[in-house]
């Protein structure tokens, strides 16, 4: 740890002082990031301490993340422990107590939605990388982005009383844009719904509900344990027996099992961006969508 609290001491130094926004927030991904620029406008600066192109699960406590949350006003995190792996030696390091748990600073997303695959029983390690308080992929639901704002906008209330007035009518616009895209999402993939799939990892649980997929089965035998060839045979066989059509997984995974699952049995490989800035195209949460839903029906197409 001393050598992040030197890290720290350097970094503080060069920073740069930002006061054109009322508020300076910091986010553990993107999609929060995106969300709260559309609820908070010009009020305020939101960054992500982690790219979109990359798993968030598996980041490292870099200077560059300290930095940013020892200067910010709010941390928006998604929680879930989706970041326990390197967001407490950035806080601990950070020292910034108006980002800590427990402050008005700090707001855990996922208290705002309604988490699936939480754990009923004893968990241990061999269980692979199982979230107890529940998956945490709930972003890939875009009618939990409308819960999610919702919970950004009362907090920016909250913390800018000053402004409160307009949090509430960007979160407004927010809402209403984003159901009205949800219908036609769902209309567009109106024939997928019912097909089943199989998906690399456990990410697209929420998508799989928004839009009436069926995930029947994982490339991975356990969460975050890559597949064995025994594993990937099974697979073979449910994919026949059950003519599974589809194969979603996200790009940063390794292809060659997925290649030869598609080699083998003629399912079709869909590759998902998972979050915003994933792909250059995509720079809100309505891109995501737009290019996911895409995706998902050139697939069913094709």
């Amino acid at each position: 740890m001393f050598w992040l609290r030197c890290l720290f001491a350097v970094v503080c130094i060069a920073a740069p002082t930002l006061a054109s926004a009322e508020l300076k927030v910091v986010t553990t991904t993107t999609d929060l990031a995106a969300i709260a620029r559309a609820v908070g406008g010009k009020l305020v600066d939101a960054e992500s301490l982690t790219p979109g192109t990359s798993d968030p699960h598996f980041m490292e406590a870099k200077p560059s993340m300290i930095r940013r949350v020892a200067s910010a006003d709010v941390l928006l995190i998604i929680g879930a422990d989706l970041e326990i792996g390197w967001l407490g030696p950035v806080l601990e390091t950070a020292r910034n107590r108006k980002v800590l748990p427990g402050s008005l600073g700090y707001l855990d997303l996922s208290t705002a939605v309604p988490l699936l695959d939480k754990s009923s029983g004893p968990v241990n390690r061999a269980q692979g990388d199982v979230h107890v308080l529940g998956n945490p992929h709930y972003h890939l639901n875009p009618g939990n982005g409308i819960l999610v704002a919702k919970a950004i906008s009362e907090r920016f209330q909250q913390l800018d009383s000053a402004h409160a007035d307009q949090y509430r009518r960007n979160v407004e616009l927010f809402s209403q844009e984003l159901s009205s895209k949800i219908v036609g999402w769902k209309k567009k993939l109106e024939p997928l719904k019912g097909r089943s799939a199989i998906a690399y990892h456990t990410s697209f649980r929420y998508l799989a509900d928004a839009f009436g997929i069926q995930i029947v089965g994982q490339v991975e035998p356990i969460p975050g344990i890559p597949p064995s060839a025994s594993h990937v045979e099974q697979l073979i066989g449910r994919i026949q027996t059950e003519k599974v059509g589809l194969l979603l997984m996200e790009p940063f995974y390794e292809r060659r099992s997925a290649a030869y699952l598609a080699a083998q049995t003629g399912i079709k490989i869909v590759i998902i961006p998972q979050s915003v800035n994933a792909e250059p195209q995509i720079k809100s949460y309505f891109d995501l969508f737009d290019v996911i839903v895409e995706r998902l029906y050139q697939a069913e197409a094709t």
